[in-house]
């Protein structure tokens, strides 16, 4: 991977510090950066340095060169930021989900093809060790037939949190919770089941006031092969505190994951629970797998570094994203039937290919 220079447009999210802080310990400088929204105090990011900082990112990529730019912007505005990006001739590394809709992020997939630049969109809990421990797991058989699956995405109250920011603006964002949050388990998913989330039941709760985007949700999701599961995602708990569990059942293995602990942070240990119903582990057929983390700054720690480095070596030709528009088109499909669900009371099919 070589050294390249980088625009970071967006510093008013909360990710971006983390992403500086990722960035330092690469071989990537930011040499400018973009924050459209004018009353934000741009010397409150610590990480920035001191780099031009624009209202505009048109202005930016006219007046400086970046090799790649990394966006963490409302969900509404990134599709026109992408795409100015590419028309600049430079690569792009996104906040998820891309886009507030499945309609609004399609168009620019054929731009992307017929692009020499690389588009990708970070959802990096798929690097984890032990994400990849299940892919394997799920690559050699373990779990025979997946026939169940269920996930939860529990977060502090939003009595703790600043919801006057556009993360909680339904123009901005188009979703609460679940599109902030439950995504990054819905996006896992994808990865790990074998076969397609093709259906969806929803319900979804605005339950703060003042806030227009919901708090609370809950789905039912079927696949093509007829497994089914859940996903429950709130904002319920104290400050700080999180509940997450991600579980996998299937003909000859269980699995039980809880992704993140009661704090969330890169530090300590995660544990994953396995359980053959096979016979192949006959004499230890419960096993524990413990991931302890080394100490690592920015987004995600190491396992995040590594996300963004993948990004890297694909601007390079090394290899292709580790999370491409497609990939996220197909979460977005999901959402979207989602919140369809949930305005209808109905189980809604997942669109593919535009039907």
């Amino acid at each position: 991977m070589t050294g390249r220079s980088v625009g970071y447009v967006g510093l008013d999210h909360h990710h971006a510090e983390p992403y500086l802080r990722t960035l330092e310990t690469l071989p990537a400088t930011v040499t400018s950066a973009c924050e459209p929204n004018a009353d934000f105090d741009v010397s409150t990011v610590d990480p920035l340095g001191d780099v031009p900082v624009y209202d505009d990112l048109e202005r930016l990529l006219s007046s400086e060169s970046p090799d790649a730019v990394f966006l963490t912007l409302p969900n509404r505005d990134t599709p026109a930021a992408i795409e100015q990006a590419l028309d600049a001739g430079v690569d792009v590394f996104t906040e998820k989900p891309a886009a507030r809709t499945a309609d609004e992020l399609e168009p620019l997939l054929e731009r992307v093809a017929a692009a020499d630049e690389t588009v990708c969109v970070s959802y990096p809990w798929q690097s984890h060790p032990i994400s990849r421990e299940l892919q394997e797991l799920v690559d050699d058989g373990f779990f025979g037939d997946l026939e169940a699956f269920e996930a939860r995405y529990v977060a502090s109250q939003l009595a703790f949190r600043d919801t006057d920011h556009f993360i909680f603006d339904e123009d901005a964002s188009r979703g609460g919770i679940l599109q902030w949050l439950g995504i990054h388990w819905l996006q896992l998913l994808t990865r790990l089941l074998e076969d397609p989330i093709v259906s969806v039941n929803a319900s979804t709760v605005a339950g703060t006031d003042g806030v227009d985007v919901e708090d609370v949700a809950t789905l039912q999701l079927e696949t093509a092969d007829g497994a089914l599961g859940t996903l429950h995602c709130g904002y319920h708990l104290g400050e700080g505190v999180y509940d997450t569990q991600l579980d996998l059942y299937g003909s000859d293995g269980r699995s039980s994951w809880d992704p993140m602990g009661r704090k969330f942070g890169f530090d300590g240990e995660t544990t994953l629970e396995l359980d053959d119903v096979s016979g192949d582990w006959a004499c230890t057929p419960h096993r524990t797998m413990t991931h302890e983390y080394e100490p690592a700054p920015g987004y995600g720690g190491s396992w995040g570094k590594e996300f963004v480095e993948a990004f890297f070596d694909a601007c390079d030709g090394a290899s292709e994203p580790p999370v491409t528009l497609e990939d996220a088109l197909e979460v977005l499909r999901i959402l979207d039937a989602a919140y369809e669900s949930a305005e209808t009371g109905e189980w809604v099919d997942v669109a593919f290919d535009g039907t």
